[in-house]
């Protein structure tokens, strides 16, 4: 069913409204009323702007010292239940079950080494970096992070490697991982894995 109205009724309500707005603003000039406007339900009615959660995702890793600029691709665990790896050699893969670079927590980002055929990989040298090196992670904003190597370790493949993803100290951290060690040709792997530790770097 459709509602017809005519316009000579239109043409009244919208007189009728005009001179009930009219009478409110009369009383209340020529009473002295403030008209007080609560700026608290100023913001919360005004539409506030959206921070897209995929501009704060981590899109390139440097490494001034090696002299790597490489893509961060994200990954989750594969079917086995580890992380899974960059699709390609010079990229480099997040994990994103965990925290972003720069997130309280450990941030785990893992690249290849030793790629067959003696292939260059992104993670070729980075058993190179000493404590006190810096290591950038840039979102999609173009904003950068900073963190500091804080230490270097190899855990064997059957060793539990809890600490590299987790940490309860309320700090940011990234922790970087590659293969390291002898190859197996039997079981397709390498021996051990080379852990990088860095914190982000705190600003004054």
């Amino acid at each position: 069913m459709k509602f017809k109205i005519s316009l000579k009724k239109v043409f009244f309500i919208i007189i009728l409204i005009g001179l009930v707005v009219y009478s409110v603003f009369f009383y209340r000039f020529f009473t002295g009323s403030n008209l007080v406007v609560d700026s608290a339900s100023v913001y919360s009615s005004s539409p506030t702007k959206q921070v897209n959660p995929n501009s704060l995702l981590p899109v390139y890793l440097k490494i001034p010292k090696l002299n790597i600029d490489a893509v961060v691709e994200n990954v989750g665990l594969t079917d086995s239940g580890a992380m899974d790896v960059p699709s390609v050699p010079m990229n480099v893969a997040w994990f994103d079950v965990g925290p972003r670079p720069g997130e309280n927590g450990s941030s785990v980002i893992a690249g290849h080494s030793g790629y067959k055929d003696n292939i260059q990989a992104v993670f070729d040298n980075l058993y190179k970096l000493k404590i006190g090196d810096e290591i950038d992670v840039e979102d999609a904003t173009g904003a950068m992070t900073v963190f500091i190597v804080s230490g270097l370790k190899n855990y064997n493949t059957d060793q539990s490697a809890l600490s590299v993803f987790s940490s309860n100290d309320g700090l940011a951290h990234l922790n970087l991982i590659t293969c390291s060690g002898d190859w197996n040709a039997v079981k397709q792997t390498h021996s051990a894995r080379l852990v990088v530790f860095a914190d982000k770097e705190i600003t004054q």
